[in-house]
């Protein structure tokens, strides 16, 4: 069984991504770090944009699209149960940016799918795109006493991946 710590700490930072040239896994380390200290209670990130006047107006704008995927794989972090090592980066070190990070760990992991409903651990259910926690907390109690036969059951759920 997962264990997900108690409560968190208060602190709420905002991390500003792309300008000095930090990658996602660092990112990631960090904010898994502080909030497995409970130090930091909710990591905000911001895809650098320059500004004109300031010593960095000459660097590239970071893509919205990358704020996106750190803010989806925090909350894989977060509540999910997954470590930082797990996630699925590029070479580089940043998170695709052409699928969310859980799909993306998915792609990385065919020999994990198809996945067995009915007898899946809860830790590898919320690894399914597609299944939140709620769900996948649904799904392994109900299943001790209803037989799930097919997709329209699982939707039913409150599953989106069927």
């Amino acid at each position: 069984m997962t264990h997900f710590p108690g409560p968190r700490g208060s602190t709420t930072t905002q991390f500003v991504v792309g300008a000095v040239g930090e990658k996602d896994q660092e990112v990631l380390r960090l904010v898994a770090r502080l909030e497995g200290h409970r130090l930091l209670h909710h990591a905000h990130f911001s895809a650098f944009q320059p500004v004109a006047g300031t010593p960095f107006e000459d660097r590239a704008p970071t893509p919205a699209a990358r704020e996106a995927r750190l803010y989806q794989a925090e909350h894989l972090l977060r509540e999910y149960g997954f470590r930082v090592e797990e996630l699925a980066f590029e070479t580089g070190g940043n998170l695709p940016l052409e699928h969310d990070p859980k799909t993306a760990w998915a792609l990385a992991h065919p020999e994990r799918f198809p996945l067995e409903v009915m007898g899946a651990p809860l830790e590898m259910l919320l690894r399914v795109p597609g299944v939140g926690p709620r769900a996948a907390r649904t799904l392994v109690q109900i299943r001790r006493h209803t037989l799930l036969r097919d997709g329209r059951d699982l939707r039913r759920l409150g599953v989106d991946a069927v």
